[in-house]
């Protein structure tokens, strides 16, 4: 001990050491290496939460699960409001208000103080989960509806953090409703029922607006054509090929195939025990509860003495890959029909779906072709004349008695001077005359190798500014002489 006093001494009194910087600037006082319990200055543990955690020290919660125990502490500091920074951070799995030290504790209920104030500050993940916890046990809000909205402002301002904690947050949410059997609408806007929604408007899409139908795909395609060069030049044509495309596909599966189209993309609704708010800490209150509800067509829940079952469309409910390749193929064919310079790869689909689809194109393009044919252009440039000669005529018209003479057929004889010169040619003639006499018009069109379609656009084109309408109707795949005009077309075949 002595060789140590007096190193001591040898390093405090040296006069080259005393004179450093290290030691001049510093006064040194006593200080005891061994400190008292008493002397140890620690921070106020607030009375209320001392006696939220001697609820876990009672009788009770040694034979109650960790349920109770948090719901029983929550109903406890329901009210407890507290001023507290935590500046530290922290990661818990499934934590509870026994998983907190003092600090933690007093940081969460100051964090939810200013929560239930509308100021949404940032916090650990564990802060979200309890008051997800606190919500779905009834903890802390006036009524269902209320905690409804809260539990998705948590979606809204926190979902973002961690992918994992929106899914959550997202399906606690759905639980709660169902489990508290809320209006069905309440949730309408969550992942899981937009899903539903989506897929009821693909199994009744001829009973729906076009534009519904195409959210519906948009929605459910795995293949993301609203980012494709072809959709963001061409998004309306696309668009009506889309929804054409989906109800031809789904009649021809009506027709030919044991399943629908919607069976084959997304296979069938099935019933199966489900957990609700599984991966939450909730405390079952009445577990004999029985109970059918339903969210929607196509997913219903039913409770039997506190066991719930699910009907619905199981598996990936997100985005379906056989859906996506459709709308690849649909995507890679009008590319390549209208020679787009930007090429993708074939889809996989069958060699009958590459059948409808080119078919649905093949009418949409011939309904262009129909348009263009039939736009009148007015050349506003000659309306003065045509009011002019309107006058002229008007004045011829107007006489100071009236004299009745015989009504004259003026358009058949009107017609037989106009097509003393004809505008149609031999070919022409010969599909008009078999039109008239009921003769085989499909037999004239292959002798002469023209298609009917384009023999009948041409002939109205050229007899438009005789008639000044359509003489033959195209509207459906078998042509037909409008009878307005059957008998001026008759004479004139004479």
């Amino acid at each position: 001990m002595s060789d140590v006093k007096e190193v001591l001494d040898m390093v405090l009194h040296d006069e080259k050491l005393l004179g450093s910087r290290a030691f001049r600037d510093i006064i040194y006082t006593d200080q005891p290496i061994i400190k008292r319990a008493s002397q140890i200055k620690t921070s106020e543990i607030p009375q209320r939460i001392k006696e939220m955690k001697a609820i876990a020290y009672t009788p009770e919660a040694y034979w109650k699960t960790s349920a109770w125990l948090f719901y029983t502490q929550g109903k406890f500091m329901e009210s407890y409001t507290d001023v507290f920074e935590l500046t530290s951070d922290f990661v818990r799995y499934y934590p509870t208000y026994r998983d907190l030290d003092t600090n933690q504790l007093r940081g969460y209920f100051s964090w939810r103080t200013r929560l239930r104030h509308g100021d949404f500050a940032s916090a650990p993940i564990p802060f979200i989960y309890i008051y997800a916890y606190e919500l779905i046990n009834d903890i802390g809000s006036e009524s269902p509806t209320e905690r409804i909205d809260l539990l998705k402002q948590l979606i809204n301002k926190y979902g973002e953090i961690d992918n994992e904690v929106k899914k959550l947050l997202q399906r606690w949410t759905v639980d709660y409703c169902v489990y508290q059997q809320l209006n069905p609408s309440l949730v309408n806007d969550l992942p899981d029922i937009l899903f539903d929604k989506a897929l009821i408007n693909l199994q009744n899409c001829d009973e729906i607006l076009d534009d519904e139908l195409f959210s519906a795909i948009h929605f459910l395609s795995g293949y993301p054509f609203d980012r494709s060069r072809y959709y963001i030049s061409n998004a309306e044509k696309f668009k009506i090929a889309a929804v054409r495309l989906y109800r031809s596909l789904s009649s021809f599966y009506k027709e030919h195939r044991k399943k629908s189209l919607c069976e084959n993309l997304f296979g069938h609704p099935t019933e199966m025990n489900c957990h609700l708010f599984e991966s939450a800490v909730f405390y079952e209150r009445n577990c004999t509860k029985s109970t059918h509800y339903s969210l929607n067509s196509i997913h219903t829940y039913t409770c039997h003495n506190g066991l719930w079952r699910c009907m619905r469309y199981y598996g990936s409910r997100t985005r379906n890959s056989k859906l996506g390749e459709l709308m690849k193929m649909l995507d890679y064919l009008l590319r390549e029909r209208d020679e787009f310079r930007y090429k993708i790869r074939r889809a996989d689909v069958s060699k009958a779906t590459e059948k409808i689809i080119i078919k649905v194109l093949d009418g949409i393009d011939e309904e262009k072709r129909r348009e263009d044919a039939y736009r009148i252009e007015i050349d506003l440039s000659k309306l003065d004349g045509i009011r002019a000669a309107a006058a002229v005529t008007r004045d011829k018209l107007i006489v100071e008695e009236c004299i009745e003479d015989p009504v004259e057929d003026y358009t058949s004889e009107k017609v037989d001077n106009q097509f003393s010169d004809s505008p149609l040619n031999e070919c022409e003639k010969m599909f008009l005359r078999a039109l008239l006499n009921k003769d085989d018009w499909k037999e004239i069109s292959r002798k002469i190798c023209e298609m009917p379609s384009l023999l009948a656009d041409s002939i109205n084109e050229k007899l438009f500014d005789y008639f000044s309408d359509t003489v033959i109707d195209c509207s459906s795949d078998v042509p037909e002489i409008i009878d307005d005009y059957l008998d001026d077309l008759k004479n004139y075949i004479k």
